[in-house]
């Protein structure tokens, strides 16, 4: 039987120091977070900045607020098409050590948006790129004994459950995991057969779910997606929490968009679908 710890995304807080940010997050409940240093701690523009100095108070701020690093986030393009992947994949390497500094649960990106990729990119070609990234990053993590995880989006490279397993397969590494943002899998031609989805990513990939992403979406007359509330989302959490609370191990769920004057009701909410 799963166990959820609530937490939500920290540069939906803003930006300010280590200190002043988890204890904003401690403040309204929180329990864990999504960190992305150059999103949420001011001063850092690159990852170079995230010196030890920067390391050592996070770790005394984590440590103050009790609220722990769910997921570091690095935002890198991994699956792109272009002379920048190397570039990123060694940006995404260099921060294995933060994340093993931090006692984070995992490392976690996307896998590029398609429509990011140069003109005759297919995805296939762009899941062979996503490998060969990881690749120059998974020995790494594997020696300092991190876990990576990616997660599918519909419209980006790693777009379905069946796709992640067929990654998971490839690179045969116990340290890499999936990120799964419920609504990320959710778009306009299979928001009506939401129990297909569930049951795929509970059969292909259950025990390696490292985090959830918890966010609200719908979707306008031309598909198009639409940022929601959760109440007013079309995202069939009853569906995916059903399976989910089967798991094993124990999962953050991450409150993405989140924001702060809601922190107590989008909590109350999320709690409903735990037990």
């Amino acid at each position: 039987m799963a166990q959820f710890i609530l937490g939500a995304r920290m540069h939906d807080y803003g930006k300010g120091t280590p200190d002043e940010m988890f204890g904003k997050l401690a403040a309204d409940g929180w329990k864990c977070t999504q960190l992305a240093y150059k999103k949420s701690i001011a001063g850092i523009k690159s990852y170079a900045d995230v010196t030890d100095a920067v390391v050592a108070d996070t770790v005394a701020a984590i440590q103050k607020h009790q609220v722990s690093v769910a997921v570091l986030g690095t935002y890198v393009e991994l699956a792109i098409d272009d002379d920048s992947r190397l570039a990123n994949a060694a940006d995404f390497k260099s921060q294995l050590a933060v994340c093993k500094a931090l006692g984070a649960g995992c490392m976690g990106t996307e896998t590029t948006s398609m429509a990011k990729q140069p003109a005759g990119t297919s995805r296939e070609r762009a899941q062979y790129l996503l490998c060969k990234s990881l690749e120059t990053v998974l020995p790494e993590a594997e020696r300092l004994g991190v876990t990576v995880a990616i997660e599918p989006v519909t419209y980006h490279s790693m777009n379905s459950p069946e796709a992640a397993r067929r990654i998971l397969d490839t690179m045969q590494s116990p340290n890499l995991k999936v990120i799964i943002d419920m609504s990320n899998l959710v778009d306009a031609g299979n928001v009506d057969r939401q129990a297909e989805i569930w049951d795929k990513v509970g059969s292909l990939l259950g025990p390696d779910i490292a985090a959830l992403h918890f966010k609200g979406q719908s979707f306008r007359e031309d598909g198009s997606l639409l940022s929601t509330s959760l109440e007013d989302s079309r995202t069939d959490y009853a569906g995916a929490f059903a399976m989910l609370r089967s798991l094993p191990q124990t999962l953050p769920v991450l409150r993405e968009e989140a924001v702060p004057s809601r922190a107590a009701s989008d909590q109350a909410f999320m709690r409903g679908f735990f037990a």
